[in-house]
C-alpha cells in the first residue's frame, strides 16, 4: 500500500489536518513551481508565444487521465460553477420538462439549474431518500417515476454532506434510457476515486483541483462528450478558443471556428502562468503514485476512522453507504458548539457543519492523524 507522502508537503508536525474536502495543501514541488510562474509575469519581455500554449495543454492531458478521457475531451475553466454553467447553457430543457438532483446538492451544482428552469419555464425537482434508501436507488426510482419528461440529471458519485457514495451507473443507466443529459460534479472525488467516463457518459463533468487533485484555487476542467464539442457553444468568446486564434495576425478577420475538441469552451486568460504550473506538478506527483494506490491509501485511512468514530459510539451513514473517502461522523450529544474553535487551537482542522463532523484524510496522513483527532475530541467533548 501506498505509505503517507506527508514528506513531501510542509505540513508541520504538531498539525493534524484531515480537511481535504474543504481544501488540500498542496505539495512542496508544486509551490516552487508556483513561485517559478509568478516570475514569468515578472519579465514579459522574456515570454515566447509558446507560454500561452504549452502548459495549457499539458495540465488538459493531465486532468483527462483521471476520469479516463482524452485531451481534446476537456476543457479549461476557472471553477466547478462556470462548468456548471456551460453545461446549463447547452443542454435541451423543454418547457413544462424537470431537473432532477439529490436534497441538498452543492450549491455549485444547484443554482445554475434553477435559474435555467426559471428561463425555460421547467421545475426543479430536489429528490429526497428515505432513511434506509441509497441516493442512487432514490434518483434512479424519481427519474422513473416522473409523469413530466426529465430533461436533466445532476449527478455525482458521493453525496457532498452526508458522506454517502452515489451509484452512478445506475443513475446515468435511467437518465440514458429517458432521454436525460447527465451533467455531474467531481469536485469531491477526483483524484481521490477512480473514474471512466466511458461507462458513465456523463453530458458534462465539471471538477475543480484545489480539493482532492492537489491542486490551486481558481483552476477546474470541464469534460464535454463528443456531442458537444461537436456543437457545443462556450459562455465567453476570444481568440483562445478559436482555430487559427494562436496567428500573429489573429485580429485581422474574425475566425467563426473553435479548437478542436472541448478547447471551444477553455475560459480566457486560461494560461495562467502561476497557477498551472501547480496545477501541473500536483497531477504528475498523483498520477506516479497511480489512481488505485491513492484510492487504496485513503479507503485504508477512511476505514481507521469508522473504526475509531464506532468504538466511541458515533454514528453515519450504513456501512454499505458510505462514500469510500470521506467520513461524515454523526457526533449527536458529544456535539459542543464550541468545538471546531477548540480543534484548532490544538492544530487539528476537520470540517463541522451542525452535529456532523466531515473527515477527509488525503496522501500526506499518516495513522497517527486520525488517532489524535479522536483523543482531541475525547478530551474536548468529555
Amino acid at each position: 500500500m501506498l505509505p503517507s507522502q506527508r514528506h513531501l508537503f510542509s505540513i508541520p508536525a504538531d498539525v493534524t489536518y484531515l480537511d481535504a474536502a474543504y481544501m488540500s495543501p498542496i505539495p512542496n514541488i508544486s509551490a516552487d513551481a508556483g513561485q517559478e510562474g509568478v516570475l514569468v509575469k515578472a519579465a514579459p519581455w522574456d515570454m515566447t508565444i509558446n507560454s500561452y500554449y504549452d502548459e495549457v495543454e499539458q495540465a488538459r492531458e493531465l486532468a483527462a487521465s483521471f476520469i479516463g478521457a482524452s485531451i481534446d475531451d476537456v476543457g479549461v475553466i476557472p471553477a466547478t460553477s462556470y462548468g456548471i454553467a456551460v453545461a446549463a447553457a447547452n443542454v435541451h430543457v423543454a418547457p413544462g420538462s424537470v431537473i432532477m438532483m439529490m436534497d441538498n446538492e452543492h450549491t455549485s451544482h444547484r443554482y445554475a439549474w434553477y435559474e435555467l428552469a426559471e428561463r425555460k419555464d421547467a421545475t426543479v425537482v430536489t429528490v429526497p431518500r428515505d432513511p434506509d434508501q441509497d441516493w442512487g436507488s432514490a434518483l434512479v426510482a424519481a427519474i422513473n417515476n416522473s409523469t413530466v419528461p426529465v430533461s436533466v440529471v445532476a449527478g455525482t458519485i458521493v453525496h457532498w454532506f452526508e458522506g454517502m457514495s452515489v451509484d452512478i451507473q445506475a443513475v446515468a443507466d435511467a437518465a440514458h434510457a429517458v432521454g436525460a443529459a447527465l451533467v455531474m460534479d467531481g469536485t469531491q472525488w477526483v483524484g481521490a476515486v477512480p473514474f471512466d467516463v466511458s461507462k458513465v457518459r456523463p453530458d458534462f463533468l465539471s471538477f475543480a483541483t484545489y480539493k482532492f487533485l492537489l491542486g490551486p484555487y481558481r483552476l477546474a476542467f470541464l469534460y464535454a462528450d463528443k456531442k458537444w464539442q461537436a456543437v457545443g457553444k462556450p459562455i465567453e468568446f476570444h481568440s483562445w478558443n478559436r482555430r487559427g486564434g494562436e496567428r500573429p495576425d489573429f485580429y485581422l478577420e474574425t475566425m467563426p471556428d473553435y479548437l478542436p475538441g472541448a478547447r471551444r469552451f477553455d475560459m480566457g486568460e486560461r494560461s495562467d502562468f502561476a497557477v498551472l504550473p501547480i496545477a501541473i506538478r500536483s497531477l504528475e506527483l498523483l498520477q506516479s503514485w497511480g489512481s488505485e494506490a491513492v484510492f487504496e491509501r485513503l479507503v485504508h485511512l477512511n476505514q481507521l476512522i469508522w473504526q475509531e468514530a464506532e468504538a466511541r459510539g458515533f454514528e453515519g451513514p450504513r456501512k454499505d453507504l458510505r462514500a469510500p473517502h470521506i467520513a461524515v461522523v454523526e457526533l449527536g450529544a458529544r456535539f459542543r458548539a464550541d468545538l471546531v474553535k477548540s480543534l484548532k487551537d490544538n492544530k487539528a482542522f476537520v470540517t463541522i457543519r451542525g452535529t456532523k463532523m466531515r473527515i477527509t484524510p488525503h496522501v500526506y496522513n499518516e495513522e497517527r492523524d486520525i488517532h489524535r483527532l479522536f483523543q482531541l475530541i475525547d478530551t474536548l467533548t468529555a
